[in-house]
């Protein structure tokens, strides 16, 4: 058995350089630069275990090259004392499944969305302000599963020309069929704006609500969504809830 004089040194990030001795060979056996870059991460991960404990979730980087697995140090230069930078990996994460669509309770809710855009400009305002908001448009995603996976769903989030189009009702089927978390973040972004006027303006509409309740409408959900949609218009709030686009009755 023969004393290998090979050894690396290794830089990962957030951890000073360590120095990897390789082990010692045979006569016959191949010497270091023969080894491919996958038979070094295993040996190395061997070696690291607390820190790399999975060869899979190593890159190896030699002069501003990432290493690919089926080739030799040889053929990337690499000689005794070179220093390899070890970048971790992670697993990609695991695709998340869009939550079922109730297509009669979306249906309602894009009928109270698209006449709340085209009738109050001060709605409208506020769907787009929520939307351009980072942080906002971050807690839709996050609230949505499988949003973040549908690059049409967040270009539809992020223009609001296109966002209205999308909103509209006889979209619906292609939409659940085709972007069902598109169409449960547009019905979380109704719900978001619908409670955050409610909650700035806790007394407003408090008239329009008590004649609805004399009129016996008791869904106090339903007819606050009527009343933002409408802008507070009485009359177009009883058409859009008795068309079905309050939330049902």
């Amino acid at each position: 058995m023969e004393s290998s004089a090979w050894h690396l040194s290794l830089k990962l990030s957030d951890k000073p350089k360590e120095v990897f001795q390789f082990p010692d060979t045979e006569p016959g056996d191949v010497r270091p630069g023969g080894y491919q870059v996958s038979t070094l991460k295993q040996l190395i991960s061997a070696q690291l275990s607390d820190a790399l404990p999975d060869p899979e979730l190593i890159d190896f980087v030699h002069c501003g090259c990432v290493l690919k697995d089926d080739l030799t140090l040889d053929s990337y230069g690499i000689k005794s004392g070179s220093t390899l930078h070890i970048i971790k990996k992670t697993w990609p994460e695991p695709e998340v499944e869009p939550e079922p669509v109730n297509r009669s309770a979306a249906a309602r809710e894009f009928r109270t969305l698209q006449a709340a855009l085209l009738s109050s400009g001060t709605y409208r305002d506020a769907v787009f302000k929520m939307l351009a908001n980072k942080e906002s448009l971050e807690q839709i995603i996050v609230a949505s599963p499988g949003l973040s996976s549908d690059p049409v769903a967040l270009g539809v989030l992020q223009d609001k020309d296109l966002f209205v189009q999308f909103t509209d009702p006889k979209l619906l089927d292609m939409l659940i069929q085709s972007h069902p978390a598109l169409v449960n973040a547009i019905i979380l972004v109704l719900h978001s704006v619908t409670g955050s006027s409610s909650s700035r303006n806790p007394g407003r509409w408090q008239t329009q609500m008590q004649q609805l309740r004399d009129m016996g409408i008791q869904d106090e959900e339903v007819a606050l969504r009527a009343l933002t949609a409408t802008n507070g218009d009485l009359q177009a709030a009883l058409e859009l809830i008795f068309s079905g686009g309050g939330g049902g009755l």
